[in-house]
C-alpha cells in the first residue's frame, strides 16, 4: 500500500500497571513491581487505511488500543491523532480530540448501558460532542442506525433485547456517532457466533470504504485480519517485533515468533494442514521480562547475542519492519 497522510503516530509508547506491595515487601524493601503491558511500541496508521494488529492473549493489544484513546495513561512516549499531540492532554482539551478516534469493544453485552434505550445511547454521543442541534437528534439517530443496518423502530429498545450481533452493531453506531477519523476495533466479533462474525467484518469493511475511516483492528483470528487488514503488525510481550503488507506478511513472515503464530493459524483446507510443532515453552511473565530479545526464551533461531541485546526494529524490505537479530 502506498504511504499517504498519517493519521495515528505512536512513539516509544509505554503502559504500566503498578502491582500492590503486599507487607511482607514492605518490611523487606523489596522495589516496586509493574505489569508492562506495552513496551516501547512506535508505529503509523496512514489515512484510510486498515492495520491489524495480532498476537498472543496477553500481549498487550487490547491495552495498546486503550492507550491510544487514552483510556489508559501511558508512562511514558507520546501519541499523535492528525498531527496533534494528546498524550498528555486533559479536560476540554481532551474531550475536544475525542471526537476523532473512537472504540469498538470485544463484548457488545457488557460495553452497553442496559439502563439506556439505543436512542439515548446514540443521542448522548451527538449531545456531549455537540454534533448537530438538538431538533437534528433523531434523525440522526435514525441515520447512523441505518449505516449500521438497524431500522428506526429498534431505536426505542433496550441492549438485553437485542441478539450478540445485533449489540454490536449498536455499539459501531455508538463509535460512529461522533464522526470520527480513527476507529479502534478490540476483537469486535471474537464474543459473536461464527454465523454473524462475518456480518460484522463486512460491515465494517464496508464502512471503512464509505466513510474513508482509519482503523486499528486487534483480532486473535489472523484470517480475519488478513480480510480486512491492508497492513498487519505481530506482537509479542507488550512489543511490536514485525510489521508490513498483510500478504507479504502472511506469506513470507520473516520474525520467527510470526511464522510460528501464522503456521499455528487453522487451515480449512485438509491438503494444506501441517504437522509443525507448536511454540515451546511458556510466556514469560510481564513483571520480570528476560533480557535481550523477550522472544528468545522460546525462539527455535535463538543465537547468543539473542540472550542480551535487545533487537533495534529495522526496515528490511520497503514498507517491512522487524525487530530481530537474524536480519542485521
Amino acid at each position: 500500500m502506498e504511504a499517504g497522510k498519517k493519521i495515528v503516530e505512536v512513539r516509544n509508547l509505554c503502559t504500566e500497571f503498578p502491582i500492590k506491595k503486599e507487607f511482607s515487601d514492605i518490611l523487606a524493601r523489596r522495589p516496586e513491581k509493574s505489569v508492562k503491558a506495552v513496551n516501547d511500541v512506535s508505529f503509523d496508521v496512514y489515512e484510510g487505511e486498515s492495520l491489524g494488529l495480532v498476537g498472543e492473549s496477553g500481549c498487550g493489544k487490547s491495552t495498546l488500543a486503550k492507550t491510544i484513546v487514552r483510556l489508559c495513561e501511558a508512562k511514558a512516549g507520546t501519541i499523535k491523532i492528525n498531527g496533534r499531540d494528546i498524550t498528555n492532554l486533559q479536560g476540554k482539551n481532551l474531550r475536544a480530540v475525542r471526537k476523532s478516534m473512537q472504540m469498538i469493544f470485544q463484548d457488545p453485552y457488557s460495553s452497553l448501558n442496559p439502563r439506556m434505550t439505543v436512542y439515548e445511547t446514540i443521542a448522548e454521543i451527538l449531545k456531549v460532542h455537540k454534533i448537530v442541534s438538538v431538533h437534528e437528534i433523531p434523525d440522526k439517530v435514525n441515520e447512523i442506525l441505518a449505516m449500521c443496518g438497524l431500522n428506526k423502530e429498534m431505536a426505542e429498545r433496550y441492549p438485553g433485547e437485542f441478539s450478540g450481533g445485533q449489540r454490536q452493531r449498536v455499539g459501531i453506531a455508538r463509535a460512529l456517532a461522533a464522526g470520527p477519523s480513527v476507529i479502534l476495533a478490540d476483537e469486535p466479533v471474537s464474543a459473536l457466533d461464527v454465523s454473524i462474525q462475518a456480518q460484522i467484518i463486512n460491515l465494517l469493511k464496508k464502512l471503512q470504504k464509505e466513510l474513508h475511516l482509519t482503523m486499528i483492528f486487534i483480532s486473535h483470528d489472523l484470517h480475519v485480519v488478513r480480510y480486512i487488514s491492508q497492513r498487519t503488525a505481530a506482537m509479542y510481550l507488550g512489543k511490536i517485533v514485525e510489521i508490513g503488507s498483510t500478504e507479504v506478511l502472511f506469506t513470507d513472515p520473516l520474525h520467527p515468533y510470526t511464522g510460528i503464530l501464522i503456521h499455528a493459524s487453522p487451515k480449512i483446507d485438509p491438503t494444506q494442514r501441517e504437522r509443525s510443532p507448536a511454540i515451546q515453552g511458556e510466556v514469560p511473565s510481564p513483571i520480570d521480562l528476560p533480557k535481550g530479545c523477550l522472544f528468545h526464551p522460546r525462539c527455535p533461531r535463538c543465537m547468543e547475542k539473542c540472550k542480551n541485546k535487545i533487537p533495534e526494529m529495522k526496515e528490511i524490505k520497503e514498507g517491512h519492519l522487524i525487530a530481530c537479530h537474524l536480519y542485521e
